[in-house]
């Protein structure tokens, strides 16, 4: 495989372009989901900052401050909520590489197949290449059950309080 991702209008013509459309629409699945869980959790972050102010407001306690109290708690607000996006300033997009292993893992299937697929022989030996030709086929074949599963962005490590769902029960009340 060259890596290029085949153009989905262009008609299937044999089992091998299949696997290798199938294998880009894993590849970018699992892409997606590795990116959902590396960024989720600083959003989820900044969400409950801005959730926590929103109650605030809701609640009418600017109101009841004096101006200079509104301020310095605006200020408050405005500071955390930007300390929070702090790390999403060093957020990297997944590459090739990381979505190939998590496609690996999540297949169930030993024998890395999802890696295996992008593999290529620089032998000219004709058994090695017929033994090439086999496992290919082999794995081609189980390519069905290769999966990149759903994000788990593992919340409960980053909130061990669960302050998030504490706001999100002010906001509903």
């Amino acid at each position: 495989m060259n890596g290029v991702t085949p153009d989905p209008s262009d008609p299937i013509r044999d089992g091998d372009a299949l696997s290798r459309l199938k294998l880009a629409q894993a590849l970018q699945r699992a892409t997606y989901a590795i990116a959902w869980e590396r960024a989720w959790p600083n959003l989820a972050r900044l969400l409950t900052v801005v959730g926590l102010f929103l109650v605030v407001s809701w609640a009418g306690l600017w109101l009841a401050l004096p101006s200079i109290a509104r301020a310095i708690g605006l200020v408050v607000f405005a500071g955390v909520a930007i300390v929070t996006l702090f790390p999403l300033s060093r957020f990297r997009w997944p590459s090739r590489e990381e979505a190939l292993a998590r496609l690996d893992r999540g297949s169930g299937i030993r024998h890395r197949p999802a890696t295996t697929l992008t593999d290529t022989l620089s032998s000219q030996d004709p058994v090695a290449q017929a033994l090439w030709r086999a496992q290919r086929e082999r794995t081609l074949a189980s390519i069905k059950r290769i999966r990149a599963g759903l994000p788990k962005p593992r919340l409960a490590l980053h909130d061990p309080w669960a302050l998030r769902a504490l706001v999100m029960v002010m906001l509903v009340a």
